[in-house]
């Protein structure tokens, strides 16, 4: 009855880099009245954002706020007894929710609290989890299709493998573990090659006093002597000052524009070389289970956030022999999707 005279409001909150993005929807009768996103800046929700969601949910009684969890400590088993619990240690507390009679997800209680807290200026409804994120935006392929799946959003990295609508294996990569969590493999071979190369460069041009035999391997000393003239000193900086060589403003901006842009292109280069040995650590541990049964993965299906995992794709399918199939999401819009399917069922 109440839902008849009131609108439902749902309003969902996603962590992005150095802020939050909140989504509004008001719904009444199943049709959309309004829809708003706004970004607030910020580690942690601020006031201005507490007060938007407030205005937001004000015209009604019925609403609904929900987030993604974010946290490391949490994944997915097969099957909805106890027995399935395998991918998390006996002394962590943890909440669990069946999916479909197959399958658990399952999150620590720590975590659970501590995202509460966060937002409990505004409280929360629904906190979902990104293997629901990745099951939404596969619904079809899982029906029938033998593949691993993942979900790709800052900071986290979700992979699954189904066999039909039965879960084979599951395992939730965050950058939010601390180094002992992950296996000391996850250092690769080019970051430690990138950082000699990097001390070679700062040691480049640098006098080792242990490689100087005699007097006369200091060459360096001539050059010196041909600056004993501070006139000339004078005359070198005016020089320098006036050319014409010098970068103007405008190229000094966009020589600032343009390194961002190459660190923005190395940062997304390195991000899916990291994913990518997510995947192949994924399917070594896969193959290695005797539940494996001598099958062989040949898809793999990519939910993607960030909108660049085309070198992620080409790595895979060059490196591993795979079809991949990339699907751009929304994670707001999804976590909007997944509220008001809760709601429904509620």
């Amino acid at each position: 009855m109440l839902e008849r005279l009131f609108q439902k409001i749902f309003v969902s909150i996603v962590p992005v880099s150095g802020g939050y993005e909140v989504l509004s929807v008001a719904m009444k009768n199943k049709k959309v009245l309004y829809k708003e996103k706004r970004h607030f800046e910020g580690a942690e929700p601020s006031s201005v954002m507490n007060r938007y969601i407030q205005e937001a949910i004000d015209p009604s009684p019925i609403y609904y706020i929900s987030t993604i969890n974010t946290q490391p400590h949490q994944g997915a088993h097969e099957g909805c007894s106890n027995k399935g619990k395998t991918q998390h240690s006996d002394d962590t507390k943890v909440s669990e929710v069946c999916r479909n009679k197959k399958w658990t997800l399952y999150a620590s209680l720590d975590d659970l609290h501590a995202l509460t807290y966060t937002y409990h200026t505004v409280g929360l409804d629904f906190i979902f989890s990104p293997f629901s994120i990745l099951e939404h935006s596969f619904a079809d392929k899982m029906k029938d299709t033998f593949a691993l799946y993942a979900f790709a959003m800052s900071g986290l990295f979700t992979v699954a493998i189904f066999q039909g609508d039965k879960l084979e294996y599951a395992h939730h990569y965050s950058d939010k573990k601390s180094p002992v969590q992950e296996e000391a493999t996850e250092a690769s071979a080019m970051d430690f090659a990138s950082h000699m190369d990097e001390e070679e460069d700062e040691n480049e041009g640098l006098i080792h006093l242990d490689d100087i035999e005699g007097l006369e391997d200091l060459d360096i000393i001539d050059d010196l002597d041909s600056l004993n003239d501070i006139d000339d000193l004078n005359e070198l900086e005016e020089v320098h000052e006036f050319s014409e060589d010098m970068p103007t403003s405008q190229e000094k901006r966009l020589g600032r524009e343009h390194s961002a842009m190459i660190k923005g292109n190395v940062d997304g280069s390195a991000e899916d070389y990291q994913r990518f040995g997510y995947i192949q650590k994924t399917l070594n541990r896969f193959y290695g289970m005797p539940e494996c049964h001598n099958r062989f993965i040949e898809t793999v299906c990519i939910a993607d956030s960030q909108g660049g995992s085309e070198e992620l794709k080409r790595y895979l399918e060059e490196e591993l022999f795979l079809n991949v199939l990339v699907r751009k999401v929304d994670v707001i819009e999804t976590i909007n999707a997944l509220a008001m399917l809760e709601e429904e069922g509620l």
